[in-house]
């Protein structure tokens, strides 16, 4: 812990990286707030929020079809579905910036590889974190087994 204040208050005091320029370095403090998308945060996070509890609510706390799962689920799902339809139609520039789904060869091409590879990543670190917990558990039982029976 010791440590971990020391490399914290280093890193604060000592750190002092040379200021990025963008192009947007002439607006002000409120401008730049006002170029944000804060509705299509707003629907995202809500509705991220909403739909992952309702997943971590179902078949453990509550049951499935309990009103407490089926109700989050359900607003979480409608504020994903909103949010979607909000940055497809509403806005020019948010969070999903249209140019990423343009046809073309060389438009949408990395754009789609790029979100393959994080799908396959999010399915190895699933796996990750569901197998390993047991197969660390399966190596203790035989470690404990094979040492009691010596």
């Amino acid at each position: 812990m010791a440590l971990w204040g020391i490399t914290a208050l280093g890193i604060f005091f000592g750190y002092r990286p040379p200021k990025r320029h963008t192009r947007l370095d002439h607006l002000s403090f409120m401008q730049k707030i006002g170029r944000l998308d804060l509705p299509g945060f707003a629907l995202l996070t809500a509705g991220l929020t909403l739909f992952l509890t309702g997943l971590n609510l179902g078949g453990g706390i509550f049951p499935w079809k309990a009103v407490q799962t089926l109700s989050t689920l359900i607003i979480g799902i409608a504020l994903l579905i909103a949010f979607g339809i909000y940055e497809w139609l509403f806005t020019k520039t948010g969070i999903l910036h249209h140019d990423l789904f343009l046809a073309g060869k060389d438009t949408g091409r990395t754009f789609g590889i790029c979100v393959g590879l994080m799908f396959i990543e999010g399915i190895l670190l699933f796996s990750y974190v569901i197998f390993y917990p047991a197969l660390y558990v399966q190596y203790i039982r035989a470690y404990v087994h094979s040492t009691n029976h010596q």
